[in-house]
């Protein structure tokens, strides 16, 4: 049976005596990820054996992420980090001088970026503007197309906290030669992640998902048969006829140029398999339900919202503007509650061990932090 929600906040690392609201930066680790730690060390020490558990343990998270976005374990790469993996498919696409390239002015600065520097080779990047920090989909359609080749976004925004359903994007890239890359970083662990509608995925495993510094990299063969990355590595690959020459491996272990991220691994998969004791779908509701608390008090407190009302485009953080973001950070620390205030907002999150009394408390404070 799976266990109910909140989950109890003596499962985790350092929360006693503290309302943690910032997975969204950065969440608390799991008291089961000092076994992991532990046993990490203990097949680190035992040789080639050990070095075979290692990789036994990267299988076995593969498994655990397809699982929990809809795809197919030879699908998934365990790499450094998500601006690493949209970087792998920008460099795989051969670029002419008259294609164009789609990205929301608001989506993630490593989405962003990596488009806007495409303009060195002659691709137009087309920045859609959002109105009232909503990303609409139908908008990003209207900025494509023939020459479209690219479209960047992310399943949960990092600025906003919206949830974007990817379907209509999906649906109209069906028959044409697009790519669709969606980045499930404030997804993964709480959220829908709707991998298989997009032709590549990639996630950060430190948020809400609950793992350390490292990468997650889907390809969606079903969407996009061809995958070739620009870099290589002995991982990557495999040895052809002559020193220089080699063949891809297949599926997203071709976008693994050197060793995964062996202790990532273990964390990961102990992290996954905590998450696992509870319903998906409970999850995604326990998270927009707090979500949908905090604004309904960000309202009473006359702030600026920039998380849309609407319950459907909810997932596990609530944001408003604010002049002084660190400020506002420093003085809820004092009374023990953590948020994370940067770019000229405070993001306040939920997660599974997130309570009702932990929001009520932290609206109740709100207003002395304000001044």
């Amino acid at each position: 049976m799976p266990s109910t929600l909140p989950a109890p906040k003596s499962d985790f690392i350092g929360l006693e005596h503290k309302i943690h609201l910032a997975s969204g930066g950065e969440p608390p680790m799991l008291v089961n990820h000092r076994k992991a730690f532990e046993d990490f060390a203990i097949d680190k020490s035992d040789g080639m054996e050990g070095y075979e558990r290692h990789w036994a343990k990267v299988d076995q998270v593969r498994e655990q992420v397809a699982s929990i976005i809809g795809l197919s374990s030879i699908d998934i790469g365990l790499i450094g980090n998500t601006s690493e993996g949209i970087m792998r498919v920008v460099a795989s696409i051969p670029w002419g001088q008259q294609d164009n390239v789609v990205v929301s002015e608001i989506d993630y600065t490593s989405g962003r970026y990596a488009f806007g520097n495409l303009s060195k080779l002659g691709v137009d990047v087309r920045v859609v503007p959002a109105k009232n920090w909503r990303i609409d989909c139908s908008e990003l359609l209207n900025f494509c197309d023939d020459r479209t080749r690219a479209v960047y976004i992310s399943q949960v925004n990092a600025l906003t906290g919206q949830y974007v359903d990817i379907t209509l994007l999906s649906q109209k890239f069906k028959d044409r030669d697009i790519v669709l890359l969606l980045d499930a970083s404030h997804a993964l662990g709480i959220a829908p992640v709707q991998a298989s509608l997009a032709n590549f995925t990639v996630s950060a495993c430190y948020k809400f998902a609950l793992g350390i510094h490292e990468g997650i990299f889907a390809w969606n063969q079903r969407l996009q048969p061809e995958f070739e990355p620009m870099g290589v590595g002995w991982s990557a690959a495999i040895q052809g006829e002559k020193p220089e020459q080699f063949s891809y491996k297949a599926g997203a272990q071709r976008a693994e140029y050197g060793n995964a991220g062996h202790l990532g691994a273990y964390l990961l998969y102990e992290s996954l398999s905590y998450l696992e004791q509870f319903n998906t779908q409970e999850i995604f509701h326990h998270v927009r339900a707090g979500t949908e608390r905090l604004i309904n008090g960000f309202e009473k407190n006359n702030l600026n919202i920039m998380t849309p009302r609407d319950s459907q485009e909810l997932a596990g953080n609530a944001t408003f503007q604010h002049p002084m973001p660190r400020a506002l950070v420093d003085k809820a620390k004092k009374d023990n509650i953590y948020v994370w205030g940067d770019n000229g907002r405070i993001r306040v999150s939920t997660h599974i061990f997130t309570t009702d009394d932990d929001i009520d408390h932290f609206l109740d404070r709100l207003p002395s932090y304000l001044t």
